[in-house]
């Protein structure tokens, strides 16, 4: 059975993007030379939004408009939100906190009362559509407990003033495994022994939960709902926990999100093995994992791709990447290293599904944040 749990997990998010990878490039197999997708500016900052209901995800209509089939070389024009148009005093430059009450069939109490973060871009226009990126961290100290300790990944450093950026934080309704029964429920990390908690992420269970899935549905309609969402234009990255669930959101909300991408993570027994049913609609990926991560197997991440790889109508023999593949798709800024770092781009995908599975070596379960946030910013910039 796949497991993720790691006291690793914690660097995963609010590391500085010199933090966890001192290596190489993304580039991607495929037949040919390197394939670069755009980059974006500078930084980025805070938001408001307002609290949430259950039910399921699935397709917006109208202003909440799903995703559609726009690619790099032709891409769709922005469909706005509901909250196009509401004028926010919220403070640009940084992330600000809020409650989000959510429900649905099979929510414990203990996962009713649930908060995010949402940083706007400087120059925040509530009559532009924006970019919109959710992140999901790895298993950690609850983020209140720790406001000086940020999770999610510093995307602002690669997205600019171009996207709305949300942190996700999961509650303290499942203990990391690797957590010991004496440990601190409400410690931080300069205390002794502080508890960690994950996201309900599927990774060791053969029964689907709901927690994650009632989660982002209400959270994508908040946000869209105080914000001006492009909403073609709405991304997931997660790291570790937050990589599992990358594959949780991208099989249940893929009319939600136009992509997904992921550090280690990997595909949800529930998922791969049919308990849980994803919704028909292919998504855009984006995997890195290494070789050698013995917390959440590479294992995982290349089931994710081969489910991915027949999900989005890719022709042909799927093949796993290793850490030997020729490089064709290139992480501008960061440089590819022969044996250590390389990408493939599966180049018999639709070419507005695309699928990117980067693969390191000696990077064991670190977050890789050099490697990911511009890489994530890069990809999720094409479309």
């Amino acid at each position: 059975m796949l497991r993720h749990r790691s006291s690793m997990k914690r660097v995963g998010l609010g590391l500085g993007l010199a933090g966890a990878l001192a290596l190489g490039a993304c580039a991607s197999g495929g037949g040919g030379g390197n394939t670069v997708f755009g980059t974006g500016g500078s930084v980025g900052t805070g938001g408001s939004a307002g609290a949430g209901g259950g039910g399921k995800g699935g397709n917006n209509d109208g202003n909440n408009g799903g995703v559609d089939g726009g690619t790099p070389d032709g891409l769709a024009a922005a469909l706005p939100s509901l909250g196009c148009g509401t004028a926010t005093t919220q403070a640009v430059g940084q992330y600000v906190r809020f409650p989000l009450t959510v429900n649905g069939a099979g929510v414990p109490a203990n996962a009713v009362d649930r908060i995010y973060y949402v940083r706007l871009p400087a120059g925040y226009d509530p009559g532009k559509p924006y970019r919109t990126i959710y992140l999901g961290p790895g298993c950690n100290p609850p983020q209140d407990q720790c406001p000086d300790m940020p999770h999610a990944y510093p995307m602002e450093s690669a997205s600019g003033n171009q996207a709305i950026l949300v942190a996700m934080e999961p509650g303290k309704y499942n203990k990391a495994e690797y957590s010991n029964a004496t440990c601190t429920a409400n410690g931080c990390t300069g205390t002794t022994n502080p508890c960690h908690y994950c996201f309900a992420d599927d990774a060791a269970t053969s029964v689907p939960s709901p927690i994650e899935y009632a989660y982002f549905d209400a959270l994508h309609k908040a946000i869209e709902s105080a914000y001006c969402v492009d909403t073609r234009r709405q991304f997931f990255a997660g790291y570790s926990s937050g990589g599992w669930m990358a594959h949780q959101l991208g099989c249940a909300f893929p009319d939600v999100l136009r992509a997904q991408a992921s550090v280690t993570g990997g595909i949800p027994p529930t998922i791969r093995d049919g308990a849980k049913t994803c919704v028909n609609h292919p998504i855009a990926a984006m995997i890195i994992h290494d070789m050698a991560d013995a917390s959440n197997p590479f294992r995982g991440s290349v089931d994710a791709a081969q489910r991915l790889f027949t999900n989005n109508g890719c022709t042909g023999t799927f093949t796993p990447p290793t850490i030997n593949s020729p490089a064709s798709f290139t992480i501008q800024g960061v440089p590819n290293t022969p044996g250590m770092f390389t990408c493939v781009n599966y180049d018999t995908c639709p070419a507005a599904y695309p699928i990117v599975f980067c693969v390191s070596l000696s990077q064991a379960h670190g977050p890789q944040t050099a490697a990911a946030v511009p890489g994530f910013w890069q990809f999720f910039d094409a479309f």
